[in-house]
Order: structure tokens, then sequence, then C-alpha cells
């Protein structure tokens, strides 16, 4: 795991400035996404950075589904470099006689094969304020491209709606995305929701196109425990290995009802105790 860094113009107000961590894996080892699937755990990074200096959230790059037995989880193999957009303050002062800055980065990852182990790192890194760092350029850049973008809007420049329906059985959800881009149009898609515990994430489900409009019938999670009226999901050509490739995010309006939800699983007042 590395702490990297993206600013080609130095560290300045309103120049571009990406920080990131890089993770390679062994093989056949996995850390996760935002949303991990059946186990697992997303990473997490904790900023030190200085005044004027504020990093947002992690870019995600599309993930993609890593079968473990029945079950399903959604992360990265291979290399993978997580961004985080930072933004410099107008009000960023370093002093006369600065030359660099120092970024801090507490990271803490879940890295599972059959077995996981929870690891962690403190990173630190020397930024020049005036010079170049782009050394890491062409990871950044793969990375934006993995970067989920909104599905397109249409003639009107509007986004066209995007649905689904929990069916009558109370078992499936039904699927339909418009505004997915041309070179789509006939491919099989992976689909990631946002959301934990509402799809079941192994399931294959059935899908196909019906003209410009992309349609599945999805299985809901036997242990669900969401019923939103809006479901972020993330949409991207399946590949084979960990390759990075584009996805489109499409916010789902869900129409009802759902099922009622599992009961939260519970231990007994003497364990608990």
């Amino acid at each position: 795991a590395e702490l990297v860094a993206h600013a080609p113009q130095g560290v300045g107000p309103g120049q571009p400035l990406w920080l990131g961590l890089q993770i390679t894996h062994q093989p056949d080892w996995h850390t996760y996404w935002k949303n991990p699937g059946d186990s697992g755990l997303p990473t997490e990074l904790t900023w030190q950075l200085p005044a004027g200096l504020d990093a947002g959230d992690i870019a995600w790059p599309v993930p993609h589904k890593i079968a473990i037995g029945t079950l399903a989880n959604y992360g990265y193999e291979g290399t993978v470099l997580l961004p985080v957009p930072v933004t410099v303050a107008q009000t960023f002062a370093p002093g006369p006689l600065a030359k660099d800055v120092t970024v801090q980065l507490k990271a803490s990852w879940l890295v599972c094969r059959k077995e996981c182990i929870p690891e962690e790192g403190h990173f630190t890194l020397q930024l020049p304020i005036q010079s170049t760092t782009a050394l890491s350029s062409a990871a950044f850049e793969a990375a934006a491209k993995a970067q989920p973008q909104p599905v397109l809007a249409g003639t009107n420049g509007i986004v066209p709606d995007s649905q689904a329906q929990v069916a009558s059985d109370g078992n499936t959800l039904n699927v339909s995305v418009q505004g997915l881009p041309a070179a789509l149009r006939g491919k099989t898609l992976d689909l990631f929701p946002e959301m934990p515990e509402v799809l079941h994430n192994a399931a294959e489900g059935t899908q196909r196109w019906e003209g410009d409009v992309w349609t599945a019938r999805i299985p809901l999670a036997e242990q669900r425990s969401n019923s939103p009226s809006t479901l972020p999901v993330v949409l991207a050509e399946r590949v084979q290995g960990s390759t990075l490739r584009p996805g489109y995010r499409a916010d789902l309006t869900v129409q009802g009802p759902w099922p009622a939800v599992a009961a939260k699983a519970s231990v007994s007042p003497a364990l608990e105790a």
C-alpha cells in the first residue's frame, strides 16, 4: 500500500490536487468497494492535512463481483488506486519560506482470500508547493476513467428516468435504465447497488435490452434490511479479470410496496451482559 499524489500545477488555490491510496494485492486476494457485498468492510481513509486543504470522499472506481462460494463480494484485485479530491482554499498561506506541505494518512482495510486479515498503515508525503507532482498521473487518469459517470441526458437535456418495481411475488426487483451509452447496447452488464442488504449479491438474475433501454430482474436479498424509495446503482460491462472499465451511475426510483424486512439478529440478554 502506498500514498500517492497528483498535483500537476503544484499546491495552490484553484489548482487540481488529488491524493490516493494505491493497493497492490497478492494473487487471489482482494479489498472492498463502498458496498462490500455479502461480507467484508470498505477501506477507510483518515487524513491530517495542513490548514487550507480539505479532502473529499473517495472517488470509488467501478468494482468487480468476486464470488466466494455461494456468496459474492464487491471489490478490487490486482492494483487499484482509491483517489480523493483535495480542495485548496483561497486562504491557503503556507508562508514565504515554505517549500512543501506535509500530508498524513491513516488507512485501514480488510484484505481477504478465503480468510480475512485487517490491516492498517500510517503514511506521510511531502508535496512541493511550486513544482509539479505527477509521477502517478497514469494511475490517476485510469482511476478517473473508472469512476462512474451519470447516465447520459436525453436530447432535451433531461436525464431519462431510471426505475425499479418490486415484483408482485415480493422476491424480485424489476429494473429499467435509460440513457446508457450506445456502445453498451447488447452487452451483458453488472449492476452494483451502493446500498447494502437490498439485492441478492450472488444471484445472476436475468437481463435484456429493449431498444436503448436496459432491463433486469434481480432477486431481493433473503435477509433484506432496507426498503429504499431511491436505490443508487452502478452499471458496467461485464468483463473477465480485474480490468478497470467505465461505469455509469443511476438513481433508481423504486415503486413498492416492499415486503417486510428481515428481523435484525440479536443475542440473548445474558450474552449481551
